[in-house]
């Protein structure tokens, strides 16, 4: 899942919020990175990881693969995440009970209070995802291309996921549903299996 579906999923707490954005910027064992990064920290990137792997080997998430275009296949993950953080903001009230730019300001405003617990990589990511409005852009097939080459111009390879908002638009409605049959499914993973949950780093 993208940026907004992990901020969503993790708990209300600081350290989990911020270890749904450092999962994807932290390697290691979570006994590893107990010994620099508070448990709360720890249980989120766990949390993180969890939700990544529940997505990748799901059933949906896999029949999905095959709608795109077969040059950009091998960069599904990275695709449909962003295609179901679109669906996301537009059945944002289907799924969470404090309205989206109430809960987009609060998450920036823990990063600001919790800066001192982010990477120098992840400090201008939170910026950009700031100054660029990227969860704003996730709501309109527009938006949706200009993310799509703003992440294009990260690795010289991505250049493929230019034009990806095409194979959203021309399967709109199988997408759509995929993503509401598929995050209930997410949701109760996480509520059931509490992944990070009981890590203790004592």
């Amino acid at each position: 899942m993208n940026f907004l579906a992990h901020f969503h999923l993790a708990q209300e707490n600081d350290g989990s919020r911020v270890g749904a954005l450092l999962g994807d910027f932290m390697r290691g064992t979570p006994e590893h990175l107990s010994h620099t990064l508070p448990a709360e920290l720890v249980q989120g990137i766990i949390l993180h990881r969890s939700i990544d792997c529940f997505t990748d080997s799901h059933p949906l998430f896999l029949s999905s693969k095959e709608l795109l275009s077969p040059a950009r296949r091998r960069f599904a993950g990275i695709i449909i995440d962003i295609f179901f953080d679109h669906f996301l903001v537009k059945s944002w009230d289907l799924y969470s009970k404090f309205p989206l730019d109430r809960f987009v300001r609060e998450i920036y405003e823990m990063f600001e209070r919790r800066r001192e617990w982010l990477t120098p990589e992840s400090v201008i990511t939170v910026r950009k995802m700031k100054e660029q409005n990227w969860i704003g852009n996730y709501q309109t097939i527009a938006g949706l291309s200009l993310t799509f080459q703003q992440v294009s111009r990260r690795r010289p390879f991505l250049e493929v996921l230019i034009g990806a908002e095409e194979d959203l638009a021309e399967n709109y409605l199988i997408f759509q549903k995929t993503f509401h049959d598929f995050y209930p499914a997410l949701i109760n993973h996480v509520e059931q299996e509490n992944p990070g949950g009981a890590f203790n780093s004592a």
